[in-house]
């Protein structure tokens, strides 16, 4: 999820598929954030604020309930750690080491990722991860940045040079195996 913050309002919304859950006016100080539903997805009454301490450690907002009587918004705001978005520099890599990548990844049978190539670059497509068809933009020969779900994926190669699958980088990595 992101915190698209405007002038006088705060977008939740998911980077997946950029879903709106929630607009909100905020105000805010030096150490606390005032936060009132404009609408979205929550049971939040839209008259009653919720208040939020904050610290900004360099690219880290962290937010911690001060109150909210609002229990749809409190338990998914409150104790969370948001990094800054940063979009990638994307560079152009040959199609030829492009092609290498597509194929079928996995972590489990339950959650296949589909790598494909089309037009020069790379989609991927995981159903049952919710991950619908997005492009992955190229920051090096091995490293992409899925845009869509904000994670950074490290293609691996074994001494062949064979492809034999990626890590994912988010909350902790994960590596999926190139099962087909």
């Amino acid at each position: 999820m992101i915190f698209d913050f405007k002038k006088d309002t705060v977008s939740l919304y998911t980077v997946a598929d950029s879903t709106i859950i929630e607009t909100m006016t905020y105000t805010n100080d030096a150490t606390s954030l005032t936060v009132t539903k404009i609408e979205g997805e929550s049971d939040c009454d839209n008259n009653m604020p919720g208040q939020y301490s904050y610290i900004i450690q360099g690219d880290v907002l962290l937010i911690k309930v001060i109150t909210d009587g609002c229990e749809d918004r409190s338990s998914a705001i409150d104790s969370t750690r948001w990094t800054k978005w940063k979009d990638p520099h994307e560079v152009k890599v040959d199609d030829a080491i492009l092609k290498q990548y597509a194929g079928v990844y996995q972590l489990d049978e339950a959650h296949p990722i589909t790598i494909s190539f089309e037009d020069g670059k790379l989609y991927a497509e995981g159903p049952n991860n919710r991950l619908p068809k997005s492009s992955l933009m190229a920051e090096s020969d091995t490293k992409f940045f899925l845009k869509v779900a904000g994670v950074r994926w490290d293609f691996l190669k074994d001494t062949n040079g064979k492809v034999t699958g990626f890590i994912s980088h988010e909350e902790k990595d994960d590596e999926l195996k190139k099962v087909k």
